[in-house]
């Protein structure tokens, strides 16, 4: 047994055994710990509270922005909070989903190198890079991580969405300098519930059900299950379709086979096991077991050709695909590759697939003490994933990859938080994770690179882990400075190390790829991030903050970079990255409770951001650090109740993104051979004494980083007749422009969209029973979500370089229905 898992499973333990000695040994009562239960509720919504004022407290959401309980309008965090009524209206299937109802954030699914890409306020990590860890972590049920592959996993039973915006490591750790995105799962009931919900999407062809069951086994032990099982037949379609000859080999051959589907699919089934046990009135264990099992159509069929291309028509080493397109839209062209042997750990038909397993387990204890309480959190997760088939995104199927990849995390985290009468408490904690990553990662560059010695089309074949482990502490004081202003302030110190072991099992000798180039080499980072409060809170109704914030994403290793005769450490390690800045901001009730209103203002500064860029002359990502972002904005967000059956709201924000000084990579541009005279390409240049191109990306926004945003919505509730009622939701969310690349290539470039949403339900008045039908994105957008050079597609002499772009689904017409028994 590893030293966390021992570590993990005695805390409980430990815990409980320690509580109930302290509990026999205080000799504390029911009175007790009655009065300690209401000195929590008046902490929570203040005191003297009215019966007016109870009405009020009512329609608060309770967050855990700072890791405690405390309402959306105490908190002095900027976090826009989903309820489950929103989380069901907007039919969210996967993480990806927030970013299509949450203004200022872009969530991008890739299933390949680094899964995804998650960006709050204009900061993200690119997806193109297995290594990277993402700018905005992810606790799902107190746990943390921070894997662009979560963009894929499915989302459902979900009680509450968090998206907590700018810097938050003091409470959730590393890798959440652009903010963190918080899912809590529902929770077994206290008496017996039973439901089944299913949907039908009329245009993709998709098929949701989902299946609950929930209530008491015994006096002290509770239990829920949920299933889902989706499928869809696909709102892509791939226009691939056979080539009798093979332009890349000569003489006789099998020709290309084109798609093996016209449509691009995927299904899963999600189970969840959630347990909750009370021994005695103070102690309470939960334990959530979550499984995700998909599959897919393989990562190459995740994006599509943008563009530029000549004649529109995409190229692959110059050779144009007789059927594909070059626009961002809902056509793809994606070929299988013929069937051989040739391809090691491939299918033998040569069809792209894609899989996806995971595992999510938390063991979650907590023991009131009065005085004190005690929680901790044991979590699990487990990702394997695998895709195979042509990532030149054309009908030739020339670039063909097989990647197959292993995430292993086990963490550890333990608090002590004080619940004192006097003006003095703290929080303060322990955390401990250990991270494994492997790949077998193989690259074939095109059908001419067969080898008869060894019987592979692979160019090469690349083996590569990284063994992590982190430990830090934190602590956190609150003091009540008065009745009404609260002064909070810690620090978390992290410690970091990375084991790199990355090598080429086989090099083709007609590629620049030499076999036994390896690495091993090892990473290690300490960091200490502070944090400031201060809060004023005038009325048990208003809050008042201002607040300096730090951020800290740890460095690493790029494990999908192929290795090349010259490549260097530096070509794929990179640094970590930092963030500081203020933070002021007002949230609170107004209009008699009518009206609540969250405003805030932010400067932070970003160095050392991590970037990645696609290099095609090299074949190769290359990662480094840019110097550093400026950032500056002003976000406002309300609801507003106009009368009792009509609810409006609104969501507006500034941000202003720009790099202060770097100087990055070009996009893919071509030179003739032998060109000494061509000026370079629009906002690149040459490097001083070479014809190596470069970009200046001072003043400029980094990539998926619009300036404004926005959101306006309505719900409007009413009986129509006897136990029915009526509910009419829109909403119109708005992008300003931004480029989806990194580099800024000129057909990444996504102008401004408006996306529409619109739905009608009938509901039972006692909730046993609705129906609905509602319509997303109904102005038919594709707009990109992310996007990079594309491999092989370095085209016609002095043109931009095509790219492939990972773009967003279009209109969606819904129909759902649900009972609860």
């Amino acid at each position: 047994m590893r030293k966390s898992e021992i570590f993990g499973t005695c805390s409980i333990a430990a815990i409980v055994a320690f509580a109930t000695n302290a509990t026999a040994q205080s000799g504390q009562d029911a009175e007790n710990l009655n009065n300690q239960q209401t000195q929590l509720e008046e902490r929570l919504d203040g005191e003297g509270q009215n019966a007016e004022d109870e009405e009020t407290k009512l329609k608060q959401v309770i967050v855990t922005a700072r890791r405690r309980e405390e309402t959306l309008t105490s908190v002095p965090v900027a976090v826009t909070a989903f309820t489950i009524d929103e989380i069901e209206r907007a039919n969210l299937v996967n993480l990806a989903g927030i970013g299509d109802i949450a203004p200022n954030v872009i969530i991008s699914n890739f299933r390949a190198n680094g899964g995804g890409s998650i960006a709050i306020r204009g900061i993200s990590s690119p997806a193109t890079a297995l290594g990277f860890e993402q700018a905005v972590s992810v606790s799902i049920d107190g746990v943390q991580t921070s894997s662009g592959f979560l963009a894929q996993l499915g989302f459902f039973d979900v009680q509450q969405v968090e998206v907590l915006k700018g810097p938050q490591a003091l409470l959730f750790g590393k890798n959440s300098p652009a903010g963190v995105i918080s899912l809590s799962t529902a929770q077994p009931t206290d008496t017996f519930e039973a439901s089944l919900n299913g949907s039908y999407e009329f245009i993709a062809d998709e098929m949701i059900v989902d299946g609950v069951v929930s209530g008491p086994i015994t006096d002290k032990l509770s239990a829920r299950l949920a299933l889902r099982g989706r499928h869809m037949k696909g709102w892509l379609y791939n226009d691939a379709r056979p080539i009798a000859d093979n332009p890349f080999i000569a003489g006789p051959d099998e020709g290309l086979p084109g798609a093996h589907d016209s449509r691009v699919g995927d299904e899963e089934f999600i189970g969840r096991v959630t347990l909750a046990y009370e021994p005695t009135e103070n102690i309470d264990l939960n334990l959530k077991v979550t499984h995700n099992r998909a599959r897919n159509d393989g990562g190459g069929l995740a994006s599509q050709n943008i563009g530029p291309c000549v004649d529109n028509q995409p190229r692959v080493y110059g050779v144009a695909d007789p059927y594909g397109e070059c626009e961002p839209d809902d056509r793809l062209t994606n070929g299988d590759t013929f069937p051989a042997a040739a391809h090691p750990a491939g299918p033998a038909d040569g069809q792209a697939t894609g899989e996806l397993d995971a595992t999510l387990a938390v063991l979650q204890g907590s023991v009131d003490l009065g005085s004190f309480a005690i929680t901790s959190i044991t979590g699990y997760s487990g990702l394997d994933t695998y895709t195979f088939g042509s990532f030149d995104q054309t009908t030739l199927a020339q670039v063909v990859v097989l990647e197959d990849d292993v995430h292993r995390a086990l963490s550890q985290e333990i608090r002590l938080e004080t619940q004192f009468d006097g003006p003095l408490n703290f929080m303060a904690g322990g955390y401990y994770q250990s991270k494994y990553i492997k790949t077998n990662f193989a690259i074939k560059l095109n059908d001419a690179f067969y080898n008869p010695a060894t019987d592979l089309y692979y160019s090469v074949l690349q083996y590569g882990s990284i063994d992590g482990d982190t430990v830090s502490v934190f602590a956190q004081g609150l003091y009540d400075i008065t009745d009404h202003i609260e002064l909070a302030a810690g620090a978390r110190w992290t410690r970091e190390e990375k084991v790199l072991k990355d090598f080429i099992y086989y090099g083709n000798p007609s590629a620049a790829f030499q076999a036994g180039n390896r690495f091993d080499d090892t990473f290690k980072d300490e960091n200490v991030s502070p944090e400031v409060t201060l809060s004023w809170r005038p009325t048990s109704e208003m809050t008042v903050f201002a607040a300096y914030r730090t951020g800290y994403k740890s460095g690493g290793y790029n494990l999908t970079s192929p290795i090349q005769a010259n490549t260097t450490i530096g070509d794929i390690d990179f640094g970590s990255e930092k963030a500081e800045g203020f933070e002021i901001g007002a949230k609170g009730f107004l209009l008699d409770g009518r009206l609540f209103f969250d405003t805030n203002a932010y400067a932070y500064t970003f160095s050392d951001l991590q970037v990645n860029a696609y290099d095609p002359a090299r074949i190769a990502y290359t990662v480094s650090n840019a110097a550093e972002i400026e950032q500056k904005g002003v976000e406002f967000q309300a609801n507003f109740d106009a009368t009792d059956n009509l609810r409006l709201t609104g969501n507006i924000a500034y941000n202003h993104n720009r790099f202060t000084d770097f100087e990055g990579q070009c996009y893919s541009y071509t030179f003739p051979a032998g060109d000494t005279t061509s000026p370079a390409p629009p906002n690149c240049s040459f490097i001083p004494g070479t014809r190596t191109l470069q970009q200046d990306f001072k003043d400029r926004a980094p990539a998926r980083s619009p300036d404004w945003t926005g959101k306006f919505g309505a719900v409007y509730t009413r009986r129509i007749g006897p136990g029915l009622e009526l509910e009419l939701h829109s909403d119109a969310i708005y992008s300003d422009s931004y480029y989806a690349a990194e580099t800024a290539a000129p057909s990444t470039f996504q102008e401004e969209f408006w996306r529409l949403n619109a739905g009608i339900n009938l509901i039972s008045s006692d909730r046993g029973w609705s129906i609905g039908l509602s319509g997303r994105n109904l102005t038919d957008e594709y707009y990109l979500l992310f996007a990079s050079d594309r491999t092989g597609g370095v085209s016609a002499p002095l043109t931009v370089g095509e790219q492939r772009g990972v773009v967003s689904r279009g209109r969606q017409i819904v129909l759902q229905a649900g009972y609860q028994f």
